[in-house]
């Protein structure tokens, strides 16, 4: 038996009707400390903890490191229950947060560990044994570095505070930062490609997708509103990860790499042509087998092809596939599952195969078609052929970083840093490392 917790799927700050699901996670009955804790990763709550782990400024404003572990307060950690499970907790409950944290980063792991073939091994390991995942309530973003998570809130103009503790889509993207530093790994000083930090965040946004199509009722949702048209605008192909830049991005869009050609200001937009391909790939291949299952002719299939680019054809496709989907809609239900579980593993080989070195976006479409010819002798060659070249993928690159982006950019901050780049800063004066000590957070 697992351990159980209550997640949410959509957060309540997005929908006031949405309630925690309980899930069981791969974590042995029984085997949580309180935290929760376990072998690889624990949740803090730390006390007095005013910013994120990476470089900060001290009192006098000189720059200093703070990376793992937090030794001072934290609140009380969440305790199991008598049979060691999670569920008991409830969102108005001291401890859900923390609960709530641990469970999704589980459950994600889980998901993803089962399509690289082998649990994750953790890129911090010569450092510190488990991973620490720290809620900074305060703090206006969500982060994956050397040896932690950490997730803070988003701050509305109405006043509102909405903790991304409780957001399953942000606590899953920066799960999936950890995979690829822990698979993939950093290019070498002076190999890095534009490319590769859009590749960051779009497998990440594709780790949260994944993940999220492992709840039942994802499914179900999904379905019910599109009845796998699902080209139309809905649950599955929206990210929230609000932070740094507060639009909900969209798997679902039709940006090329035409449009980076001459430059580009930020890494999750650059992201988004790879994030549209592969979720259009998913798409696809959900529809072939439709096709080859019998539930929507090949006509009612090319047709959902026009319509992504003729809005004249998409009432004959949505009403095509209302009537489809009302005469089987488990049969529905078999096909989406089967291609999310092709697209989870076509991008974990993927991961497997690429290097770090000059990666770009036209490597990562080579390397999934080399993965297709492995996996099914080329079934799908055609739909991950044409996908990548509607976005220009393999045929233009991103040019240079424009002025304008760098303060959005958080590849180069605490995610990459590690304990011995403190020689690179500067020397803090013993005034300013008393101030420092007085304020609870030391170095």
């Amino acid at each position: 038996m697992g351990t159980r917790f209550r997640l949410f799927v959509q957060p309540p700050f997005e929908d006031a009707r949405s309630s925690p699901e309980v899930v069981e996670v791969s974590s042995p009955s029984g085997s949580l400390a309180a935290g929760p804790a376990d072998d690889r990763m624990f949740v803090v709550e730390p006390v007095g903890k005013t910013g994120p782990y990476g470089v900060n400024r001290g009192p006098l404003g000189t720059p200093y490191m703070l990376l793992p572990p937090w030794t001072g307060k934290i609140l009380e950690p969440a305790a199991p229950d008598e049979r060691g499970n999670f569920d008991y907790l409830r969102p108005s409950m001291p401890g859900f947060e923390a609960a709530h944290v641990f469970g999704c980063v589980r459950f994600t792991l889980d998901v993803w560990e089962r399509y690289l073939g082998q649990p994750l091994t953790w890129h911090f390991r010569d450092h510190y044994d488990r991973l620490e995942i720290s809620i900074l309530p305060r703090w206006n973003n969500a982060q994956y570095g050397y040896g932690f998570l950490e997730v803070g809130s988003q701050f509305e103009k109405d006043g509102r505070i909405l903790p991304f503790s409780l957001d399953f889509d942000v606590i899953a993207h920066e799960v999936g930062h950890a995979i690829i530093f822990s698979v993939l790994g950093v290019p070498r000083p002076g190999t890095e490609y534009p490319e590769y930090l859009g590749f960051q965040e779009a497998f990440s946004d594709c780790v949260s997708l994944i993940a999220a199509m492992h709840f039942p009722s994802v499914i179900d949702n999904v379905l019910a509103e599109t009845r796998g048209n699902l080209h139309r605008a809905n649950r599955l192909s929206r990210f929230s990860e609000f932070s740094p830049h507060r639009q909900i991005r969209s798997a679902n869009n039709k940006r090329t790499m035409r449009e980076f050609a001459h430059g580009w200001k930020d890494e999750h937009e650059l992201s988004q042509p790879l994030t549209g391909a592969i979720f259009d790939i998913l798409v696809d291949i959900f529809h072939e087998s439709l096709v080859a299952r019998g539930l929507i002719s090949r006509a009612v299939e090319d047709l959902a092809d026009i319509a992504e680019f003729d809005p004249a054809a998409e009432a004959s496709v949505q009403h095509a596939f209302d009537r489809a989907f009302a005469l089987n809609s488990d049969g529905f239900v078999e096909a989406l599952l089967d291609a999310r579980d092709i697209a989870g593993t076509y991008l974990a080989e993927t991961l497997w195969a690429l290097a770090p070195d000059f990666l770009d976006y036209g490597d990562v479409a080579e390397t999934m078609l080399a993965i297709d010819r492995h996996e099914s002798g080329g079934q799908f060659a055609g739909i991950i052929t044409g996908n990548f070249k509607q976005r220009a993928i393999g045929k233009l690159h991103a040019g240079a970083h424009l002025k304008g982006g760098e303060h959005r950019s958080h590849v180069h901050s605490a995610r990459i840093l590690l304990p011995i780049d403190h020689l690179d800063l500067p020397k803090m004066s013993y005034r300013e490392r008393v101030l420092l000590s007085r304020s609870g957070i030391g170095q």
